[in-house]
């Protein structure tokens, strides 16, 4: 009788025994493969970001590089980037400037990066902008200057066809064709009251609004949508530099 409820508690530890242990077990594999998602997850989110990282970092490059068109009066200029299997494409974008009264369109162009993520990386007339699901952010402001006696405006357009994605390196290239003074017309004086600057034609209105809005105090809005205005100077000076572009892969 002893050796029987010996042999049976025996066997019921033996049971427990192994159920706590596949419990146990269970409980670690589970524990290893929420871990391992959670932690793929995570990996991803952060090479995504890595990746849209560089590709702001080239874009602000290419602008810092044409720059040289403006600043310089460079005839050529080139910038290398790898594009990591984004895409790359020249939208038509147009601003349009008014110096007391004469209004001038000025289509500039915008060259956009389009990363996996959906994240667009745009250079518009010297700006950038990071364009996401989460917002909208100004990686580089343009040359567009309002201060208390005179506005100084210096804009570039980019002209030619790019519309197309790669995995590997690209060479984009930049050539000076012309320079032009919008305002003041030759032989006048560049006296000027009033400056304003209506971006409701550029490829990203939302981002020029970011722009004025927290990276150029000096201008104020005006009653008209998407327009900006400089006031109380006494001077205006509007350049526009035009570039072709191709993309040598």
């Amino acid at each position: 009788m002893r050796a029987t409820l010996f042999g049976r508690r025996s066997h019921d530890r033996g049971v427990s025994d192994l159920l706590a242990f596949t419990l146990t077990f269970s409980i670690i594999i589970t524990g290893i493969a929420l871990v391992s998602l959670g932690g793929l997850g995570a990996f991803d989110a952060i090479q995504q970001g890595a990746t849209t990282d560089v590709a702001e970092t080239s874009m602000v490059g290419f602008a810092e590089t044409t720059d040289d068109h403006i600043k310089g009066d460079a005839p050529r200029r080139t910038t290398s980037m790898k594009l990591q299997g984004h895409g790359l494409s020249l939208q038509s974008s147009t601003l349009n400037v008014t110096v007391d009264g004469r209004s001038t369109n000025i289509s500039t162009g915008a060259l956009i990066r389009e990363t996996d993520s959906g994240t667009g990386i745009v250079y518009t007339s010297g700006a950038v902008y990071r364009v996401q699901r989460e917002g909208l952010v100004v990686s580089r402001k343009p040359s567009l200057r309002c201060s208390s006696d005179s506005v100084y405006l210096s804009v570039l357009s980019l002209d030619g066809q790019t519309d197309f994605s790669s995995s590997g390196r690209v060479t984009i290239e930049t050539t000076l064709r012309n320079k032009t003074l919008i305002s003041p017309q030759a032989g006048h004086s560049p006296s000027a009251t009033t400056v304003s600057i209506n971006v409701s034609e550029t490829a990203y209105p939302d981002a020029w609004h970011r722009l004025f809005e927290q990276e150029l105090s000096n201008w104020s809005s005006h009653s008209e949508p998407h327009t900006y205005q400089c006031t109380g100077i006494s001077r205006a000076v509007v350049h526009n530099t035009t570039v072709d572009v191709r993309t040598i892969t």
